[in-house]
């Protein structure tokens, strides 16, 4: 007895336990060898982790203490295919198979069934999704697209019909890999687009339209109505003649043209004239007709006559030189 317990504790010190361990539950036909070969361990360490006097009295269901780090299921989980081992699902997952065997009760670390459904450890790293791409619908007679998730430079262009160089190029992309969602795209070149838009609510529109359509094409009209009226001295014309006084910044047209170029807009600079709370300038568009356009910089809106010489609504600036146009204005009159 006395050789049997020194046997005992020198076999201790040379197979020191594990700092911490982990549980396993027995499996029916499942033998302590069996349990002791798959955590690379021998008999003996595990008869003495989980006080075992009999190696052959193991019962199915018992939970035995096994050496190693505690293992944790995570909410991972792996349906086995068709050509997979237990090993390269490890490798998948960046854990040790003898962690998918511990979670997962196996007892053969070279048999999996196709099918099987194993937990994965809670330090599994699980692959990232697939990219989807997202399918552009082109709109007819567009000249933007907003860059939607899941969109890509090259689905973009394809759906427009357009070389990705010339849509690089037309936005002047420093990174064509790098497009961010909600970034808004030229489709053609911004010099041939239509100016400004007419969806917006109107902002003012009364008060500045009405100090500006004499600048148009009124000032003759005024002229002539104001001297025929000049018999009936009792009604004091005075007052009818006030939209003449509108129409003076028409005079400082004559200033040296200095045109500066907006997208599809030629700007006569050197001729912005104070109206109505709001800036107006005499302006080509891509066409060489001529126009007027209004900055309200309070607002931080735009208004141009159409091409019978009335006043659009008031809106936003959308484009990009629509922004740079109020910009330059806006920080010159300040």
């Amino acid at each position: 007895m006395r050789r049997t317990a020194l046997a005992a504790l020198l076999l201790t010190a040379w197979l020191p336990l594990s700092a911490t361990a982990a549980s396993v539950t027995v499996r029916s036909g499942e033998t302590l060898s069996d349990i002791a070969d798959r955590y690379g361990v021998s008999v003996g360490t595990l008869m003495r982790m989980n006080g075992i006097r009999n190696p052959d009295l193991v019962q199915a269901g018992s939970r035995l203490q096994v050496p190693g780090p505690t293992v944790t299921a995570g909410s991972g989980r792996h349906r086995v295919k068709s050509g997979e081992t237990l090993s390269s699902i490890a490798s998948q997952y960046r854990v040790s198979g003898r962690d998918l065997m511990a979670l997962n009760n196996l007892r053969n670390a070279n048999h999996v069934e196709v099918g099987q459904t194993l937990r994965l450890p809670s330090n599994a790293v699980m692959p990232r999704p697939a990219f989807k791409p997202v399918a552009v619908t082109p709109i007819t007679g567009a000249t933007e697209h907003t860059v939607a998730k899941g969109q890509t430079l090259t689905q973009i262009a394809k759906a427009y019909k357009l070389p990705v160089a010339s849509l690089i190029s037309i936005n002047e992309l420093s990174d064509p890999n790098k497009v961010e969602v909600g970034t808004r795209l030229y489709l053609t070149d911004p010099s041939f687009q239509k100016p400004i838009s007419t969806q917006s609510q109107p902002v003012q529109t009364q008060p500045v339209a009405t100090a500006i359509k004499p600048v148009v094409m009124v000032k003759p009209k005024v002229q002539a109505k104001a001297v025929q009226t000049k018999p009936v001295q009792t009604k004091k014309p005075a007052p009818k003649a006030k939209p003449v006084q509108a129409a003076k910044p028409q005079q400082t047209l004559a200033k040296s043209a200095d045109w500066r170029t907006y997208g599809p807009l030629q700007v006569d600079w050197a001729n912005w004239q104070p109206m109505g709370g709001s800036q107006v300038v005499p302006t080509l568009n891509a066409k060489g007709q001529a126009l007027y356009l209004a900055v309200n910089c309070s607002a931080k809106k735009i208004n141009a006559t159409g091409a019978d010489g009335s006043w659009k609504v008031w809106e936003a600036p959308k484009n990009r030189f629509e922004k740079d146009l109020v910009k330059d204005r806006c920080q010159a009159k300040a």
